[in-house]
């Protein structure tokens, strides 16, 4: 009997698991893990898919991420076979890598992405590696933790904690400091309705007014200065791209300029003219 097909969403975000064949330790050295990351790091910008969270541990890793106009079943065919070919090479052995296909949950509400996010960053502590989150190096805890941006795509998850970056870096931390005994990688811990409803994807619904901001594709600095009410010149295209985003999310004039300190007369002048 053949495999059934997945269901799978262009948008959507999902809990992607994928284990060694027979759980065997696939990245038990630290170039191992590094190459993987490389990897994903070239799939991101040859397919162009979000990454909120990653682990890598010895025998299997975990990614939370949003698929957008490449389905997920091309991403990961795309990193698990270049790491089967380098995995079999390296160490001169023939066969399977990974343990048959990737296991990948749908993620429904915000909520429960908060909770994935801390279930994998958590994974060495339960593991015995480390004693904190921030102690295990092949995961992207240290991302959130220093504000860096480099693989991760961090804004969403801080920004849905509060606005202010300090504050949600602080709220984050003591959010991966919090202990859950709910087991994340069964799909039943978020309900019967998974397979059949469209999952949660705040794109579907209406995006926040600092996400609008952010998806104008400015830079941090510049999310900074307007948001500090910078009337720097170079800044208006931000703007106005911004105003037109979040118009088109029903936004009222109002709303869009008491985002980023401006009346409603002023948006609207700016999209006028």
């Amino acid at each position: 009997m053949g495999r059934k097909p997945r269901i799978e969403y262009e948008d959507a975000v999902y809990h992607v698991i994928q284990r060694g064949n027979n759980k065997e330790h696939i990245f038990e050295k630290d170039n191992d893990k590094q190459y993987l990351l490389k990897l994903i790091e070239q799939s991101k910008q040859g397919l162009g898919f979000r990454l909120f969270g990653y682990v890598v541990m010895s025998n299997h890793y975990h990614l939370l991420m949003q698929t957008k106009q490449k389905p997920l079943n091309n991403i990961m065919h795309r990193i698990n076979g270049n790491y089967g070919r380098y995995y079999n090479l390296k160490y001169q052995r023939s066969g399977h890598v990974f343990q048959g296909r990737y296991k990948a949950i749908l993620v429904q509400d915000e909520r429960y992405l908060l909770a994935v996010l801390r279930y994998i960053h958590r994974n060495p502590i339960e593991a015995g590696i480390c004693e904190t989150s921030d102690g295990y190096s092949y995961s992207s805890d240290g991302c959130y933790r220093e504000n860096r941006s480099w693989l991760v795509d961090i804004d969403l998850i801080l920004a849905s904690l509060t606005e202010n970056r300090v504050e949600a870096i602080k709220k984050y931390k003591e959010l991966m400091a919090e202990e859950d005994d709910n087991d994340y990688e069964k799909p039943d811990i978020i309900g019967e309705r998974l397979f059949t409803q469209r999952p949660w994807v705040r794109a579907h619904e209406r995006k926040r007014l600092d996400e609008i901001l952010i998806d104008t594709g400015m830079s941090l600095d510049q999310f900074k200065l307007i948001k500090s009410g910078s009337r720097r010149r170079d800044l208006t295209h931000y703007k106005k791209l911004y105003i037109n985003m979040a118009l088109e999310q029903k936004y009222t004039l109002k709303e869009i300029g008491g985002n980023i300190g401006l009346s409603d007369v002023a948006v609207y002048k700016l999209v006028k003219f």
